[in-house]
């Protein structure tokens, strides 16, 4: 199959997704392969343009008014999760890789603590492989997070961070 087509094979997917899916934008969505997405109503999914959504992505909208919201030129990679029962917010060219999972909500309380609690991924973000962003975090513009990192905390701009739970490696980074 040639180059030219496979865009517009995804094109023709990005536009079929945005009938279906999204509230708001979503301009020459790209989108590789079949999404799952189960969300309740009042619900919204909003797209900034020139967005690329591979295959086996699954959105969770858990309640009513839930919204995830995805910036420009960002790109969501395999076998993502993303579940949201308030407020899921991915910046514009972010980098998400495969097997990521991102949550606001641990879809139960201990010790009355609050179960849910937005997530915010500023622009220019760089999550890798098999990470896990939790409740509550607020990931600086031009992060990186390491393959197979649990982050449970506020990261600062411009960082690299690792491990579980995740922590600062290194300062003052500048991916391409």
């Amino acid at each position: 199959m040639n180059y030219k087509f496979q865009i517009l094979q995804r094109l023709i997917r990005g536009a079929f997704f945005r009938i279906f899916y999204v509230k708001k934008g979503g301009n020459l969505l790209r989108v590789t392969g079949k999404i799952r997405v189960n969300r309740k109503k009042n619900s919204k999914i909003i797209i900034g343009d020139k967005v690329v959504l591979y295959k086996d992505i699954n959105f969770y909208l858990d309640a009513e008014r839930a919204a995830v919201i995805i910036g420009s030129k960002t790109y969501i990679n395999r076998r993502t999760e993303i579940m949201c029962k308030e407020k899921v917010e991915i910046g514009e060219n972010c980098a998400i890789s495969w097997d990521v999972t991102i949550t606001d909500t641990d879809y139960h309380s201990i010790n009355s603590n609050k179960s849910t609690s937005p997530v915010f991924i500023e622009d220019k973000v760089w999550i890798g492989c098999k990470s896990t962003i939790l409740k509550g975090v607020r990931i600086g513009k031009g992060s990186v997070v390491a393959a197979n990192s649990v982050v449970t905390k506020d990261v600062p701009p411009n960082c690299l961070v690792a491990g579980v739970p995740a922590r600062i490696i290194q300062r003052d980074i500048q991916w391409s």
